[in-house]
């Protein structure tokens, strides 16, 4: 009888310690799977390594578009169909109606950068160079390799004289981008 309960003694802290690691890999598996730092970047991982190793600016050029149409892609069909409407106007130099459009998807999903971007062009168009640079802000808080954003603050850092500053978040944009149109403004990098 002794040896049967040592056994089953034995038998318990394993079926414990099983059950416990069984759990613990699930937990785990399961914070992979609904991540999205795991799922929703690769797509745009990749294409940044790509563009970083870009052997000319046409290569470039094309992987910079593909880039742009992840970076327009919200997960909501929705949202996208409002985000080409925004910029349609955007486009059209229809400012105020982007901007209406942007505030109602920056109410809707304010974690989709894009959208930030995308508002923080619409000031910069206006001259509203500081509430372009807090929307650009918001941009590179969800997207810091945003050139686009990246770029734009180096524009207005020039425009309002500030050139060091200016200097400065271009070298970044180009970490990203090698091949950024905005580099032109910048000889002596």
């Amino acid at each position: 009888m002794s040896s049967v309960k040592q056994s089953t003694i034995k038998l318990i802290p394993f079926k414990f310690h099983s059950t416990l690691l069984t759990a613990i890999f699930f937990i785990v598996l399961s914070s992979f799977i609904a991540s999205p730092a795991f799922t929703e970047n690769k797509p745009l991982d990749t294409l940044f390594q790509k563009l970083k190793d870009a052997p000319s600016e046409i290569e470039a050029r094309k992987i910079e578009t593909l880039i742009w149409k992840q970076w327009l892609i919200s997960g909501d069909s929705h949202i996208d169909e409002l985000m080409q409407n925004a910029l349609r106007k955007r486009r059209s130099y229809n400012f105020d109606g982007a901007l209406e459009i942007l505030n109602q998807v920056i109410s809707l999903k304010p974690n989709f950068s894009e959208v930030w971007n995308q508002r923080a062009t619409v000031y910069f168009h206006q001259g509203l160079y500081e509430k372009s640079l807090e929307d650009i802000a918001k941009t590179l808080g969800l997207e810091p390799r945003h050139f686009g954003s990246l770029a734009g603050r180096a524009v207005i850092r020039l425009k309002q004289n500030k050139p060091a500053l200016a200097i400065q978040n271009i070298k970044v944009a180009l970490e990203f981008h090698p091949y950024l149109k905005e580099r032109n403004m910048f000889p002596n990098i």
